[in-house]
């Protein structure tokens, strides 16, 4: 189960969901990787989380984030249009209601392999069952082009580069993306992953809208 959570839906959640996500974050982007990003408290955080950003998240028994992945309209000032618009070489930089971005997509490295995959085929069909449901026409994002492959395209989803491989100020490099959204790229998903209910939870108040 993937929850598709913001700071309007936080409460009809168990727990608290959104600091979880942000303390994965923490263990991934800071500790992990060494990301020179804000971070309080163990929190790791920036200024596109506000009450635009919406947020994928899966959470173990207990509660702890696991998975997470957050998304941002670009009509509104984005992180690719705002930070990297250097990688976006192949089309004009998307401004569109109709259009999201992706940006933090996070897996826990210390579950096992078979538990991390699982996640990341969950939230591949969360990510088309939330964009179906919310009528957009697709996804664009920025990471590194062995995540694009592990993430994505072996899961059966028909990518598109919209810029060059380009070296972060990291030193490491990344490729900025187009993620169309249809149902048909859902139901080719479904038959790679063998994921055929839906994963999306939408919280304990509300009437879950099923992507077919």
């Amino acid at each position: 189960m993937i929850e598709l959570v913001d700071i309007s839906s936080a409460s009809n959640f168990v727990g608290n969901p959104l600091a979880e996500q942000h303390k994965l974050r923490y263990r991934s982007v800071i500790e992990r990787q060494k990301w020179d990003v804000p971070h309080h408290n163990g929190l790791e955080y920036d200024e596109y989380d506000n009450p635009a950003a919406k947020y994928l998240i899966y959470r173990d028994k207990l509660g702890i984030a696991r998975g997470v992945s957050r998304f941002y309209s670009t009509h509104l000032p984005y992180m690719l249009e705002e930070k990297f618009p250097h990688f976006v070489t192949k089309i004009q930089i998307p401004k569109d209601e109709k259009i999201w971005e992706g940006s933090r997509y996070c897996i826990d490295h210390k579950i096992s392999p078979k538990t991390r995959q699982d996640i990341i085929n969950q939230l591949g069909i969360a990510y088309l069952e939330m964009g179906l449901n919310a009528g957009i026409d697709g996804i664009v994002g920025l990471t590194y082009p062995v995540f694009w492959k592990k993430l994505f395209i072996d899961l059966g989803w028909p990518i598109e580069f919209i810029g060059d491989v380009t070296k972060l100020d990291n030193g490491h490099k990344a490729q900025a993306a187009w993620l169309p959204v249809s149902q048909a790229i859902l139901d080719n998903v479904r038959e790679v992953t063998g994921i055929y209910e839906t994963v999306l939870y939408l919280g304990i108040n509300n009437d879950n809208k099923k992507a077919a």
